[in-house]
């Protein structure tokens, strides 16, 4: 064969080789899933141009489907439908470990009509492991059904209604620090609202309903001026004005009992109020503040409205003893707060210091794990979040349109420690009715405890003495080496 033939062999073989290469890397690097959402108008007509993104994802059926979980990046950006009303939206195959994903928790906005929140199923085979019979009987189920590739249903956005508040009372102030607070609209957002006039604020996307508002004015001080909470009868293309009165928010002082020594140090007071007569489970309007504790214990709160006041505690040894509750974790301390301003003693209680030495199966420490608490506070008896953690001010939410400055989840430095050469973390200020501890490594994660039918969970359980350091010892595995999966 001379040089050309075998060139030609050579470029011939490379050929039929590439579809080959390409087809092997697509298998081992398959791409994500992606569900074509569509937005309808009440009509049928597609609506393009409607910002739809990702908030939340829910699991394939099993004891993990009830939780919810944030949407990773780069799938939580946002996306435009297109002119015929379809955004392709890709998304996780898992929402963590080998736990596939089943629904996604939607967010949809279009500035002509009412903000929803959907939800839609997209993958409802069987998890990956089942047993082959249920696979094979599962199949036919949805070939009778003719179910076999997931369309989720439409979003069909709703039409709104026309509201505008009327200020009769309360402080001359710049139109711009003129709110209203509402489930499911933005307070801060001009897609919504609109200042027509001074003391005049209005909204043409209000969901039909009942929906419960409250006004609430900032005057020159930044202090908030409220009207009452209400419920207004909302029509879908009818306009509505209602005149409210506004009155200036309390001020609640208060002190840390006398158990605290002083000063206190690293001390910080959260409060949230919900209006009397409506059930937190509602998403009524509600109120969010903090404000640092001073060195002798002492603190103030500017500018609350009338309402169920709870309050949590935090400083360097010691956490607000527990409110009522019903449930295993912490609770505010529960005052009711009217128009004329409260003064508070908080009780305190010691929390507990914990030692603890990661190592891996052998007994050698694991330098870098980052081990980690999240006791959680549950305001309302409805919504929870780590405790010290919610260091954001409902007013300052409300003056920042980025929502960086006003609302934020901040790290709790006092419930993590990451481990030194000897595998030693310190986690210093727990409260003691903390019960679990996770371990963040790149390397090494904690034997998973439970059965895959009631869940699988990757914590160690503790119990600890108040005012003490109680030590530990957790035992690592190497990571990926026995994943969580749904069988």
């Amino acid at each position: 064969m001379n040089s050309s033939g075998f060139r030609r062999l050579v470029a011939g073989g490379i050929v039929l080789l590439l579809p080959i290469v390409a087809l092997w890397v697509f298998l081992q690097t398959p791409a994500p899933p992606a569900a074509f959402i569509r937005v309808r108008d009440p009509l049928g007509t597609p609506v393009p141009g409607a910002a739809v993104r990702i908030e939340g994802l829910r699991t394939k059926p099993g004891p993990y489907q009830g939780n919810w979980y944030a949407c990773p990046e780069p799938f939580a950006a946002v996306v435009t439908t297109d002119g015929a009303g379809v955004a392709r939206m890709p998304y996780p195959r898992n929402v963590f470990e080998k736990i596939e994903t089943g629904t996604l928790c939607l967010s949809v906005d279009h500035p002509n009509f009412v903000p929803d929140r959907p939800e839609r199923v997209v993958a409802s085979a069987l998890p990956a492991g089942a047993p082959v019979r249920q696979r094979l009987g599962d199949l036919w189920d949805r070939i009778r059904r003719h179910s076999v590739i997931v369309r989720p249903d439409p979003v069909v956005l709703k039409v709104g209604a026309n509201l505008f508040f009327n200020a009769t009372s309360g402080p001359v102030a710049d139109p711009a620090r003129l709110f209203v607070m509402t489930s499911g609209l933005d307070a801060r957002d001009s897609n919504s609202w609109i200042r027509p006039g001074p003391g005049v604020i209005g909204t043409r996307r209000l969901a039909p309903g009942k929906p419960m508002l409250q006004v609430v004015q900032l005057d020159s001080n930044g202090v908030p001026w409220f009207s009452e909470t209400m419920r207004v009868d909302a029509v879908a293309g009818r306009t509505n004005e209602v005149s409210v009165g506004l009155y200036r928010g309390s001020t609640v002082r208060g002190n840390l009992d006398a158990g605290v020594p002083r000063p206190v140090r690293q001390g910080r007071v959260v409060a949230q109020v919900w209006p009397e007569g409506f059930r937190p489970e509602d998403s009524p309007p509600s109120w969010h503040a903090w404000t640092p504790v001073d060195a002798d214990g002492s603190f103030q709160l500017v500018g609350l409205p009338a309402g169920k006041l709870e309050v949590v505690v935090l400083c360097d040894g010691f956490i607000s003893t527990n409110g009522p509750g019903r449930f295993s974790m912490r609770y505010p301390q529960v005052h009711a707060l009217g128009r004329e301003d409260l003064s508070i003693v908080v009780g305190m209680e010691p929390t507990a210091r914990v030692s603890v030495r990661v190592v891996d199966e052998g007994g050698s420490p694991i330098r870098g794990a980052r081990v980690v608490a999240w006791p959680n506070v549950r305001y309302g008896e409805w919504s929870a979040t780590v405790v010290g953690s919610d260091l954001h001010n409902t007013a300052e939410f409300l003056m920042d349109p980025s929502g960086g400055r006003g609302w934020r989840i901040v790290p709790v430095p006092d419930f993590e420690g990451v481990a030194d050469e000897h595998g030693e973390a310190v986690i210093p200020n727990l409260p003691a009715t903390t019960d679990r501890l996770g371990v963040e490594h790149p390397e090494f994660v904690l034997p998973a405890s439970g059965t895959p039918a009631a869940g699988m969970q990757r914590e160690a359980r503790i119990s600890l003495v108040a005012g003490s350091t109680n030590r530990i010892v957790l035992h690592m595995e190497p990571k990926g080496r026995s994943p969580v999966g749904h069988y």
